[in-house]
């Protein structure tokens, strides 16, 4: 006589509570890595290899996360005391201590050497033939003074009317490559826009170097991110990315406002009816 297949119980409710657990863990967890997580679109192309580091970084990070603190709820419902009597001990295993051990080295060194690799490009600026625009971004409490040492151009030179604020622009030209020397003239200062995703300290006696190439025209909002003092929140600027044109008329129409002479190489380089005429 054939007797029937033994039918299985149900799971027991510790192990369903489990399971809803690890789900809801890892649906928070894909839930916060698209959002809250994310970071501004990068704008500059140093902010889009930022990004891409950060990406991956992101991802290794919430799996391991994902699997340390699932197994330790699995582990909580399904291995838990229910009685008087231990459960079984495992003293060691040689293969898992090795499995352990050798993949965080083998993700450690993943990250490090592109993260190297970055760290140094961001550092190296661009030599001094690709070098397109050389600005100046001086700190002071609290405002931004933005200097074009070739245009001979200074933006906001003098403390702005903090009733009415009305950030400096910081304009750049979309494509070219842009060295931001970075000072302070009082106390330690952080020239940071966020679509770029890097920031740079402004240091008193010391200038620091920051390179990028902006890939999108806008307007990008800036900021210091250093606390400075009591005006510190008020301590804003705007990084202002236009086309060449847009640009070249920024620089011609700021000379004339401040009684520039422009030098002989970019008056030869504007249209006829843009040239400052002799006084």
């Amino acid at each position: 006589m054939i007797e029937p297949p033994a039918v299985r119980g149900r799971p027991p409710i510790s192990l369903i509570i489990a399971v809803v657990l690890i789900v809801a863990l890892a649906a928070l967890i894909i839930l916060g890595a698209l959002t809250a997580f994310q970071l501004p679109s990068p704008v500059t192309a140093e902010g889009k290899k930022i990004k891409t580091l950060y990406q991956a970084t992101l991802a290794i990070s919430f799996i391991v996360y994902f699997l340390v603190t699932a197994g330790i709820i699995w582990a909580i419902f399904r291995y838990r005391r229910r009685g008087p009597e231990i459960p079984v001990q495992v003293h060691g295993s040689s293969l898992l201590e090795i499995t352990w051990t050798v993949i965080p080295i083998l993700i450690l060194v993943g990250l490090f050497i592109p993260a190297v690799v970055l760290v140094i490009d961001l550092k190296t600026p661009p030599a001094a033939g690709e070098t397109d625009l050389t600005v100046e971004a001086i700190g002071h409490q609290w405002w931004w003074e933005f200097d074009y040492p070739d245009q001979k151009i200074k933006v906001q030179a003098t403390p702005p009317n903090y009733e009415d604020l009305d950030p400096p622009r910081l304009v750049v030209p979309v494509g070219k490559n842009v060295v931001i020397r970075v000072r302070s003239t009082d106390v330690v200062h952080s020239f940071y826009a966020p679509h770029a995703l890097y920031k740079m300290q402004a240091i008193p006696g010391n200038v620091n170097e920051m390179h990028l190439k902006v890939e999108k025209a806008g307007e990008y909002h800036g900021q210091c991110y250093q606390f400075c003092g009591h005006r510190h929140s008020d301590m804003l600027c705007i990084l202002d990315a236009r086309d060449e044109a847009g640009y070249q008329q920024w620089v011609t129409q700021t000379q004339r406002t401040q009684g520039v002479t422009p030098p002989a190489d970019q008056a030869l380089s504007l249209p006829a009816e843009e040239t400052p005429r002799s006084p």
